[in-house]
C-alpha cells in the first residue's frame, strides 16, 4: 500500500500542530521554557531541591515527566546546550551509582547509563557521597556526580516526557 505525498504532508502537519499545541499548553511558570527534540519534551524546574527523590516527584507532578535519562550522545549534546542556556549551576538528571561506584543506572528503569561528557576530574565521588548525576549549566552543561540528598546543596531538575508514550 502506498501513501500519497499529500497524505504524508498532512500527517506531518498534524504532528507538528499536535506537538506545538502540546508544548504551548505545557509551558508553566515554575519551569524554564521547554524544548521538544527526539519526540521528547524537556523542561527544567525553576524550583530547587536538596533531594533527588523530591526533584523526581516534582517532574511527575508538573508535566508528568521524570528526570531526564541520557540514551544517546545526540540527546546529551542537546540537553547540555539546553542546560547551558539557563546558566544554572546544578541540575539533577537521572543516574545513580549507589549500588556500585562508577556504574550508573537510571533510578526509574534500572537501565545502565553509559553516555557522559564529564566535567574535568569527574566523577570523583567526593566524600564518598556523590551517588547521583547533575548537569552543570555554567560549565557547558557537562556531567558531574553529586550527592542525592544534602541540605547544603540545591539543584534544579531537568525533566523529560516521551511524547511517544502519549500517543
Amino acid at each position: 500500500m502506498s501513501v500519497s505525498p499529500f497524505a504524508l504532508i498532512l500527517l506531518s502537519a498534524i504532528k507538528v500542530i499536535w506537538v506545538t499545541g502540546f508544548q504551548e499548553s505545557f509551558d508553566m511558570p515554575e519551569a524554564y521554557p521547554s524544548i521538544v527534540v527526539f519526540d521528547k519534551i524537556y523542561y527544567i524546574s525553576k524550583v530547587k531541591f536538596v533531594s533527588y527523590t523530591e526533584a523526581s516527584k516534582w517532574c511527575s507532578e508538573n508535566g508528568g515527566g521524570y528526570p531526564a535519562e541520557i540514551d544517546t550522545a545526540e540527546e546529551l549534546a542537546v540537553i547540555e546546550q539546553y542546560a547551558y542556556s539557563t546558566n544554572l549551576r546544578r541540575i539533577f538528571i537521572a543516574g545513580t551509582d549507589a549500588k556500585k561506584d562508577g556504574i550508573f543506572l537510571s533510578q526509574r528503569t534500572g537501565v545502565f547509563i553509559h553516555i557522559f561528557n564529564w566535567v574535568n576530574g569527574e566523577p570523583n565521588n567526593n566524600g564518598r557521597v556523590e551517588d547521583c548525576l547533575e548537569l552543570n549549566g555554567s560549565r557547558e552543561g557537562r556531567v558531574n556526580d553529586t550527592p542525592c540528598n544534602r541540605a547544603s546543596i540545591s539543584h534544579n531538575v531537568l525533566c523529560e516526557l516521551d511524547l511517544r508514550m502519549l500517543k
